[in-house]
């Protein structure tokens, strides 16, 4: 079937002037339009605002990083308004090379501080020596020694026959009804002393004619406070300072105002005077 050209004009006028093919707009097409531009709107802006933080934080990082490796490098020093000026580290003025030409470096308007690191001399140099004060006062070894079990040859326990078989003396007694004081010398003594023998206890007591000095380093002469120092323990006498020798023996130290002048060990289970 062969239409002419005017034939075909004249239907496709009379198809497109059919009012069934009108799409009437919605009453609110005006409405939805602006808010849709509105929207692409925000949305652009936002887009801008995210672009221009990212380039700001990555052009201050670069600058913070320019400035941390020209700090440790020695080529550049910062001012106290921020600006920074180059400065060739000492080892490129050689003779014959002039230095480099300064150059304008990264500004900012915060100032920076660098520490010391923990190790630099400078920071170990500030730091006050440490003083440590001494837990006891110096000793005052003077004298023989009087140990804890006894003085010499003599322990503490014996009976008079042990005592004399130590190649000790004894003179002078001074009997009681339960102890005998004696004067004891000989070879197997440092120095000459007095001694108590008990008949159920043996010797319980020995005091030397010379101040002699005992373990802890408490001689002739110590003060009160090197005593306590030495015997934490101690309490005051009459005249003196009783001290813990052992857990069967005690030291009385008798003060005078030179500090000790006599000192005697004594068993502390006896039943002689003291």
């Amino acid at each position: 079937m062969n239409i002419s050209e005017d034939e075909l004009e004249q239907r496709l006028r009379a198809l497109f002037a059919d009012e069934r093919l009108d799409l009437p707009p919605p009453p609110d097409a005006g409405t939805v339009i602006v808010a849709g531009a509105r929207r692409r709107r925000r949305r652009r802006h936002a887009v801008q605002a995210v672009v221009g933080v990212a380039a700001a934080v990555v052009a201050v990082a670069g600058g913070l990083t320019m400035i941390r490796l020209h700090a440790e490098d020695g080529t550049a020093v910062m001012s106290a308004d921020g600006t920074g000026n180059s400065v060739s580290s000492p080892e490129d003025l050689t003779a014959g090379r002039p230095p480099e030409p300064s150059t304008p470096g990264p500004t900012s308007t915060q100032s920076i501080q660098v520490a010391a690191p923990p190790d630099s001399p400078t920071s170990n140099a500030s730091r006050p020596p440490a003083t440590q004060k001494p837990s006891t006062l110096p000793a005052v070894p003077s004298g023989p020694l009087l140990a804890a079990d006894g003085f010499g040859k003599l322990k503490l326990g014996m009976s008079a026959a042990e005592v004399t078989a130590q190649a000790v003396a004894l003179s002078d007694p001074q009997g009681g009804e339960s102890c005998t004081v004696y004067k004891a010398q000989g070879s197997g003594l440092p120095a000459t002393a007095t001694i108590a023998i008990s008949k159920a206890a043996g010797l319980v007591a020995v005091t030397p004619d010379v101040v002699a000095h005992t373990s802890e380093g408490i001689g002739a002469g110590a003060t009160k406070d090197q005593v306590l120092a030495a015997y934490p323990a101690a309490k005051f006498d009459a005249g003196g300072v009783v001290a813990p020798a052992s857990a069967a023996a005690e030291y009385h130290f008798k003060l005078g105002e030179t500090g000790v002048v006599l000192t005697s060990l004594m068993s502390v289970n006896q039943d002689c005077a003291g």
